[in-house]
């Protein structure tokens, strides 16, 4: 399937190029065809120029007339029917003379031109006449006759065939050029399209390795404009990998932790001795651990979502006051002394169930395990944000902190204290992107050392 959309592509590509280039071409034909015409005309403009000039240069005026001698040294005003005529007309528009090119032609076939007579004008213009298209050069000039000043208009015509035979050759070519330009740049576009759009095709294969459970990304070097869709196409691999490992580890640990209980429950029911009465308890309190232990585990497998939730700023110490007071009382009996130091105005950025049950399952930890004092503190250092709970109770081994802080590796997490508790809070650590560093205390219990990044500190 990602095949067929980068076929599509090129597809549309080509479509596009034989739609486009069409018009593109068209238009610069149509340019280079008027730019051609026009540099032919002023060619035949100059040649006409050049002719009524060689006519001036030889003509002589006699009496109340011109005179022009019997040959030109332009062979064609010789040459019957030869395509380049001249003739002279007066004031009246009486022909005076012709070359012999046009002694077959009729003086009345010569078009009258009526433009205004104007001495020194010329006249650059079409007509046809003996059954052919014309150029024609017209000059007015003044000659002193005996009889005064007398005005002639010099004409000199050429025929149009050779510059139409010109003008259709180069179209010709022209079309021929064009056209096999235009095959030329589709099938260039089409390979340079095929060229452009391999990497997506590549793409497209190291997916389906993906999907076949080939590879665990995309892998390899990809140009500059696609890299960003390769790297978040990771980063989506790369989530969903962990969440799926998550998942895999959450099922893991929960068939795992109700292994135990079941165990219990059902080497009770086998014990014939116990009376009902005796029996019931114990299948209660299992079932209750049965129900702590999916909670935490449903919990876990949802924390992950914490990344994407709409954050609140909430203030720190109000929240652990109130959970201080709840462990006072529950703990009354250990009249425990619980020492606050966190600014007024410390806030954390995200769910506020999220912080409570963070800092509550690590208070409840410390006053459970604590002799008699806890210490939290909490401060902002270098855009993050710390929270340490020290106790004076027994600590926690060094040979097991590796072990209780592992996702998914804790010995049994139906165990109350640093079981449950500890596994919930890395959970909702790691979905902030936050850390716990677990070490000794200066009470000369166990020391809490909570870490959330930037986004969660404001």
């Amino acid at each position: 399937m990602p095949h067929l959309t980068a076929s599509s592509l090129t597809v549309r590509l080509f479509f596009a190029s034989v739609v486009l280039l069409p018009v593109l071409l068209g238009f610069s034909a149509t340019m280079l065809d008027y730019a051609f015409k026009l540099s032919l005309e002023t060619a035949e403009r100059d040649t006409l120029r050049s002719q009524v000039y060689l006519l001036l240069g030889v003509v002589e005026p006699e009496n109340d007339t011109l005179d022009m001698p019997p040959s030109l040294t332009e062979p064609r005003f010789g040459e019957l029917n030869s395509g380049l005529y001249g003739w002279i007309v007066n004031s009246k528009n009486e022909v005076i003379w012709q070359s012999r090119s046009t002694d077959l032609i009729p003086a009345d076939y010569f078009p009258v031109l009526n433009q205004t007579f104007k001495a020194g004008r010329r006249h650059f213009l079409t007509e046809a006449f003996n059954a052919d298209d014309f150029y024609l050069m017209a000059y007015d000039t003044i000659w002193p006759l005996e009889e005064g000043d007398a005005g002639f208009r010099f004409v000199v015509a050429h025929s149009q065939n050779d510059f139409k035979a010109v003008l259709a050759a180069y179209r010709e070519r022209l079309l021929m050029w064009v056209v096999g330009l235009a095959v030329l740049l589709i099938v260039v576009q089409t390979l340079i399209a095929r060229w452009g759009l391999h990497p997506l095709r590549r793409l497209a294969r190291d997916l389906e390795r993906v999907e076949a459970g080939k590879s665990q990304a995309l892998s390899g070097a990809y140009p500059a404009d696609i890299r960003p869709v390769t790297e978040n196409l990771n980063k989506v691999l790369s989530a969903e990998q962990a969440q799926r490992e998550r998942y895999r580890n959450t099922l893991g640990d929960l068939a795992h932790s109700l292994k135990t209980p079941l165990s219990v429950i059902r080497g009770q029911l086998e014990n014939r001795d116990l009376r009902r009465g005796e029996l019931l308890p114990v299948i209660d309190d299992q079932i209750s651990r049965m129900s702590m232990i999916i909670d935490h585990q449903l919990r876990r497998a949802s924390a992950q979502v914490t990344q994407n939730a709409v954050y609140a700023r909430i203030m720190i110490k109000p929240l652990v006051k109130r959970l201080v007071s709840a462990m006072q009382k529950v703990y009354h009996h250990k009249q425990l002394d619980i020492q606050l130091e966190i600014p007024a105005k410390l806030p954390f950025l995200g769910d506020e169930a999220d912080l409570m049950e963070l800092t509550g399952n690590l208070i409840e930890n410390a006053c459970k395990y604590g002799d008699s004092r806890v210490h939290i503190k909490g401060y902002s250092q270098k855009s993050e944000l710390h929270i340490v709970i020290d106790d004076d109770g027994p600590g926690v081994p060094d040979t097991i902190k590796s072990t209780i802080l592992m996702r998914g590796a804790r010995a049994d997490t139906a165990t109350s204290g640093q079981g449950i508790g500890l596994s919930v809070a890395v959970d909702i650590l790691s979905s902030y992107g936050g850390s716990l560093d677990i070490a000794r205390s200066d009470l000369g219990g166990a020391r809490f050392h909570i870490v959330l990044p930037a986004h969660a500190d404001i």
